[in-house]
This record gives structure tokens, C-alpha cells and sequence, in this order.
């Protein structure tokens, strides 16, 4: 029955090599494990229970450790709604439909497109605003800690392989990597991602996603036309009554940047 009904989560199929046959990452004691625990739950395999709380439903990871490594997986069950605990689907994989997913095990390589959260996932106000004050620290001491090193580097990790279809979403991303190979010395990943980003900016038009690129290279390269260019994105928004708070962040940021680089307005 669940050949029939449910194809994509039937049994692995059987793979000839040298003349032999055999199940692929699994050995035949293995399966027929497997066989026995899927038909004690009437062919529904159980889950087990994870420990990250990052992901959201809908996004796909790629598994970095373990017997399924480079596989893709997609986010089942996240917490909230009555659920404590992140459950992944292995994508187009037979007999393994659900698995732990812990942290240090995965990959974020592609957002929900589904749903609002698409643009407030990447909105971590303790990422950015954590990566914002280091590259301060940085620029008054030319020196990195550790626990900054450590942030950096948890950003390469939840967001290093991630893929955008969006301007808007390329702009946050941008904005946190570049921060983040900034923090780290990575000068090849800096210098790469840097041409990209000036690269866009010809044809980026939204105002919030231009600002922050602008404010992000300036304060990660010092460079007056960069400067430039920011202030004139941002210096208009001063004079509205009442600024959206993302906006009153970045004309903050700017202003930060001026000082740790000795360019305020006197």
C-alpha cells in the first residue's frame, strides 16, 4: 500500500555494483531494521527529536554530517504552535522522510519564498546589531575578540550558502557577510563579495536596500564615496516627523560610522 500511495517515501531502491546488489547508504541488516520499526508504527517511520529552534517551515538546508551529508532537506515542523523542537524532510530520499537536524549539522541554503517571514527571517536584530557594534570595537582598537570572532563566524555559518531571489533579501545578506569576512581578515571572500555589491548598486533602486548596502560598504572600507553616496540616500529621512524604525537605524549606523571613522560633521 505505501508503494503505491506514497512512492517518494517508499523503500531505497535496490543499486547493482560489480555484479552485486545491495540498498545505498544503508546495509541490508540496516533496512530490514527499518522494515520491522516502519511496520510496529504501520509503515509510518517516527521522528526523532531535535534541538535547533533557527529554522523556519519551508526552508531547505543541505545536511553537512552524518551518513546523508551534501543531501537537501526541507523544514517540516518548527517550534511554536505547540511544537518545541525542528523537524527536516530529506528531499526525494526513500524511506528517510523526517530527522534530527542540531546545530553545526546544516546548511541554511534557500528561504521559504512562501509567507511574509521571507524578508523577517534574515531581520536578526542580534546579528546585525551585534556584527554593527563589533566592526565598531574593531575600528577603535584594529582588533578583533573572540566573541566577536564568534559571532562572525556564526553568521558565515546560518548564512554563507543561503540563496536570494530578491534584491531586498541579497541586500541583507550582503550586509551581514560582508560585515562578517570584514571581523574575520577573510580578505578573498571580502574582495569578492564586495565587487558584487558594487556591482548592484547601478540598478538597485529601493531606498531602505540601497541604504544599507551603502552604509554597510562605508563602514566596512572607509571610502569617501561610498560616504557620499550614503548620506545622500539617508540624510533626507531626517527631516520626516516620524521615520520608520528601520530607517532610524540606519541614519544611526551612519552616524556610528562617521565617528569610528573620524568623519562626523562638525
Amino acid at each position: 500500500q505505501m508503494k503505491r500511495t506514497l512512492p517518494l517515501y517508499n523503500f531505497l531502491p535496490r543499486v547493482s555494483s560489480g555484479g552485486m546488489t545491495h540498498f545505498p547508504y544503508l546495509s541490508d541488516d540496516e533496512m530490514g531494521n527499518l522494515r520491522w520499526v516502519a511496520e510496529s508504527y504501520s509503515n509510518e517511520l517516527p521522528v526523532y527529536v531535535p534541538d535547533s529552534d533557527r529554522l523556519l517551515k519551508g526552508d531547505r538546508v543541505r545536511i553537512t554530517s552524518g551518513y546523508f551529508t551534501g543531501m537537501e532537506a526541507e523544514v517540516v515542523i518548527q517550534p511554536g504552535g505547540g511544537h518545541k523542537d525542528v523537524m527536516a524532510r530529506i528531499l526525494d530520499c526513500m524511506w528517510v522522510p523526517l530527522l534530527e537536524v542540531k546545530p553545526g549539522e546544516y546548511e541554511l541554503i534557500e528561504l521559504n519564498t512562501k509567507g511574509k517571514h521571507v524578508y523577517t527571517h534574515l531581520d536578526n536584530d542580534r546579528l546585525r546589531e551585534g556584527l554593527h557594534d563589533a566592526l565598531g570595537r574593531y575600528h577603535a582598537s584594529g582588533s578583533v575578540s573572540e566573541e566577536d570572532t564568534r559571532l562572525a563566524l556564526e553568521v558565515l555559518r546560518s548564512y554563507g550558502s543561503l540563496r536570494a531571489e530578491t534584491d531586498v533579501m541579497r541586500c541583507k545578506i550582503y550586509s551581514l557577510l560582508l560585515s562578517a569576512y570584514k571581523l574575520l581578515g577573510d580578505e578573498e571572500e571580502f574582495t569578492r563579495l564586495h565587487d558584487t555589491m558594487r556591482g548592484m548598486l547601478p540598478v538597485l533602486k529601493a531606498p531602505q536596500s540601497r541604504a544599507l548596502l551603502l552604509v554597510t560598504l562605508y563602514g566596512c572600507t572607509d571610502s569617501a564615496l561610498y560616504r557620499q553616496m550614503a548620506h545622500e540616500v539617508v540624510d533626507p529621512w531626517r527631516g520626516e516627523s516620524s521615520p520608520k524604525k528601520s530607517k532610524l537605524s540606519l541614519i544611526r549606523r551612519l552616524d556610528d560610522c562617521d565617528r569610528w571613522l573620524k568623519h562626523e560633521i562638525s
